[in-house]
């Protein structure tokens, strides 16, 4: 069985996760709602669909919020505050928009009687992991202020699903997720932009560091699967790419030859982390998911690989709007 959504509100809705889940919404025959910041929207405005309607707004401004969640029956909650030193730095913030705003849009689903919320949640809540592959099973163990945003983004769903019965949830915990309209300061696209722009890619530590990336439509596909599905409700599932597990050093090599700059840049490792956004005591050296839960329950199965993804971020080029280094908000 799978719910009979009429109208559905993506906040976040102009970032890489969330252009792909509108395109995935329209598919299914629904009236797409995307919310997001002034800056992220127009940085993408050219390439949103006309059929969807746009609102503007943060998480933080409740009666915008209210605005956009008029009529609205399900919602997929993706807008939070990113970057691992702004989160840092700015913790505070972080923590503001993270929890405060969460709320804020569970406060607006009650009040609008939304049926069902998916709350885009992070592999970050897992820390360093004690084994791989990943189970939803495993301890979570954030190290960071934006793991501990999201460890308590999910325990807030889970109490307002709790204390109104008519209310459902799915959370999913993103592994890595990269695409288009992704700004450069996330690793896929920063070697991408380094490399287009004949500069070689950079990585600190010793590059041994792995990850599985999970392609931006695999990802929109799984979260809006979960959020119709009556079998996903009350359940946390994880999302990513095990197939496309990498160290840093062999993505860095792979940008460069999926470029066409093999032979011409070579990619620089550092062997630390002074002068970077990163400490080694927060850095996470091996960490990717099962996603057997999400086949099982949704029949989620990632199709996109690591070089698929990259030549397709390739052909659309990386952009890198002024506002994405500023300490404004901005969400994907």
């Amino acid at each position: 069985m799978i719910y009979n959504f009429k109208r559905i509100l993506v906040t976040g809705g102009a970032g890489c996760i969330g252009m792909p889940v509108c395109k995935e919404l329209l598919k299914r025959g629904v009236e797409v709602v995307l919310y997001d910041l002034y800056e992220q929207i127009n940085a993408v405005k050219y390439k949103i669909d006309d059929n969807i309607e746009i609102f503007y707004g943060s998480i933080l401004d409740e009666s915008s919020l209210r605005e956009a969640i008029r009529g609205c029956d399900g919602i997929i909650h993706l807008a939070a505050y990113l970057g691992v030193r702004r989160t840092e730095v700015n913790s505070m913030r972080c923590l503001e928009i993270n929890i405060n705003g969460t709320k804020n849009v569970l406060d607006a689903a009650i009040q609008s009687g939304v049926k069902k919320i998916t709350f885009a949640s992070s592999s970050e809540v897992y820390g360093e992991p004690l084994k791989n592959p990943i189970t939803e099973k495993d301890i979570t163990q954030g190290k960071t202020v934006y793991a501990i945003s999201k460890l308590c983004g999910e325990e807030l769903v889970k109490a307002y699903s709790s204390e109104f019965k008519n209310f459902n949830f799915s959370i999913l915990r993103y592994f890595n997720t990269y695409g288009p309209y992704q700004i450069a300061q996330f690793v896929v696209p920063k070697f991408i932009r380094n490399v287009l722009h004949g500069k070689p890619p950079v990585v600190y530590g010793d590059g041994s560091q792995e990850r599985s990336y999970s392609f931006s439509e695999d990802t929109a596909r799984g979260t809006v699967d979960a959020l119709f599905s009556y079998k996903a409700d009350n359940m946390t599932m994880n999302i990513g790419n095990s197939s496309s597990l990498i160290s840093l050093k062999e993505l860095g090599e792979l940008v460069i030859d999926i470029c066409g700059k093999k032979g011409e840049l070579d990619i620089i490792i550092k062997n630390t982390f002074k002068n970077t956004d990163r400490v080694e005591s927060r850095e996470i050296h091996q960490r990717y998911c099962s996603t057997m839960l999400a086949k099982k329950i949704i029949g989620y199965q990632p199709k996109v690989s690591i070089e698929e993804g990259i030549k397709r971020i390739v052909e659309v080029g990386v952009s890198q709007p002024k506002w994405a280094t500023s300490e404004r908000d901005y969400t994907i």
